[in-house]
């Protein structure tokens, strides 16, 4: 057992993962003293954010409130120093300093916005939920989605169900479905004709400018809104601190999401990346989100009490998609996320998909009442075969 009296446990990030983590970790507060770090006083339920850019009103999380029993801090983390085990943060213009026995890394991540010249200026992320509503209200016409992913396949359905005057592109890399069914890819198709979604696949856009996007082929795809979801980053937090990380600057962590430079860090959600020699990787999702939030919580528990504890297990089941609300996909995989034949479609699909949304917060809440009430698969994940697909 550490002879550190009442440790305290320090979570930056206040997502899935780590809020899931605090959740889990507030029911020993008589032990532990448990601080939370987050930028925004709201929880970001960002799997509905493609419901929020077009007008739907979703509901409110105060994170003050989520995390009661826990010390909450609303502000900036400047810089980790891991060697002095402190963190240098920003609350309200004021820089300050709190220090850490355990740290848990829980930062997520972002769409990328800076790889591609013009982005920046020129194009809206789902995030920026509130002026994209507004752009549809006010200025209709033509919507050029980038990015094949989930996140584009769910902001371009979305956007083509709820505002039908507008005509919606979508422009992927690849090709529309990537690590789908042959059946999924065919629902996928017949979804997008139903609700006249013009796809161009093989593309790749080199450069936005004003009112128009450059693809590598040199063609000029005009638009009046451009929302760009192709990519995703991470911040350069652990990059900076000296932590070992990938060359996306993802925290590179052993079996136990335990840092693999700094003994003392656990990084979780999509801002770490199990070392590869381990054999197993998971997609950026809220779906692996949750399940290394919970299981970090009971980890560092074990090691505080001078106990191995078990590494990190998981398995996945199914990817939902949502595809407008009159439509979903359900697509069965095993547990490596390879897919199987099996779907669900049409509205059955839509309703699955409301249902782990609506548990997916359900889960925290329960967490933060009973113990170890969440629970998920710990079937291993194979050797390489995910498809990395994006939220």
């Amino acid at each position: 057992m550490t002879n550190i009296t009442n440790p305290h446990i320090v979570i930056i990030g206040a997502g899935y993962a780590g809020v899931m983590a605090a959740l889990r970790l507030s029911h020993h507060s008589d032990q532990l003293a448990i601080t939370v770090i987050n930028a925004s006083d709201q929880f970001n339920e960002r799997i509905r954010l493609h419901q929020a850019s077009t007008g739907q009103r979703l509901p409110k999380h105060d994170l003050k409130q989520i995390l009661r029993h826990v010390t909450f801090k609303q502000g900036l983390v400047e810089a980790i120093q891991p060697e002095a085990k402190t963190l240098t943060m920003t609350v309200q213009g004021q820089p300050c300093q709190i220090a850490y026995d355990y740290l848990i890394y829980a930062l997520g991540s972002r769409i990328d916005r800076h790889s591609v010249p013009g982005v920046d200026q020129h194009a809206y992320t789902v995030d920026q939920f509130a002026q994209i509503r507004e752009v549809l209200r006010t200025q209709p016409g033509r919507i050029l989605v980038v990015g094949g992913g989930l996140t584009g396949i769910e902001t371009a359905t979305e956007i083509a169900e709820r505002t039908p005057g507008n005509r919606v592109t979508l422009i992927t890399a690849g090709l529309l479905g990537v690590g789908l069914s042959k059946a999924g890819q065919n629902y996928l198709r017949n979804v997008f004709e139903q609700l006249r979604i013009t796809v161009q696949e093989n593309t790749q856009i080199t450069r936005v400018e004003a009112k128009s996007a450059i693809t590598d082929h040199g063609t000029c795809l005009p638009f009046d809104l451009c929302l760009w979801t192709a990519g995703f980053e991470v911040p350069s937090l652990a990059r900076e601190a000296g932590l070992a990380v990938n060359n996306r600057g993802q925290v590179m962590v052993d079996s136990t999401l335990r840092s693999v430079s700094h003994s003392d860090i656990y990084a979780i959600g999509d801002s770490a990346a199990l070392d590869p020699n381990i054999g197993i990787r998971l997609r950026m999702a809220c779906a692996t989100a949750l399940p290394m939030g919970s299981y970090i919580a009971d980890q560092i528990r074990a090691v505080i009490a001078g106990q191995a504890g078990t590494p990190f297990r998981f398995g996945y089941a199914i990817q939902c998609i949502s595809l407008g609300r009159r439509r979903g996909l359900v697509q069965f995989v095993n547990t490596d996320d390879s897919p199987k034949e099996r779907i669900i479609t049409g509205k059955a699909g839509a309703e699955v998909k409301e249902l782990i949304c609506r548990y997916t917060m359900l889960s925290l809440s329960m967490e933060r009442y009973h113990i170890g009430r969440y629970r998920w698969s710990q079937g291993i994940v194979g050797q390489q075969k995910a498809v990395p697909l994006q939220w």
